[in-house]
């Protein structure tokens, strides 16, 4: 498992990282949605052909609505998103 900084100062260190996985999980906060620098790293690892799993944190907080959200990783992400749990 490796652990990577999300924040874009750190951007480089985790493209290297990439590079020894296997699969990555992509974490997007929920009251951002999801960021330049995820979807430089999605971009990256749809490259590589990494597997990603997807999740969506910090739904708990004020911010966007989580329908909005899995239509934007649909139109964005070109993924299909299915929640895992609901109501959303």
């Amino acid at each position: 498992l490796l652990d990577t900084p999300g924040h874009r100062d750190f951007s480089e260190d985790t493209y290297r990282v990439l590079a020894a996985t296997d699969a990555a999980v992509m974490v997007i906060d929920g009251s951002k949605g999801i960021e330049a620098q995820t979807l430089k790293l999605f971009e990256v690892c749809r490259q590589r052909e990494v597997p990603i799993l997807t999740f969506i944190n910090k739904c708990d907080r004020p911010g966007r609505p989580p329908l909005e959200l899995v239509d934007e990783i649909e139109n964005m992400l070109q993924l299909l998103p299915t929640p895992m749990s609901w109501p959303v």
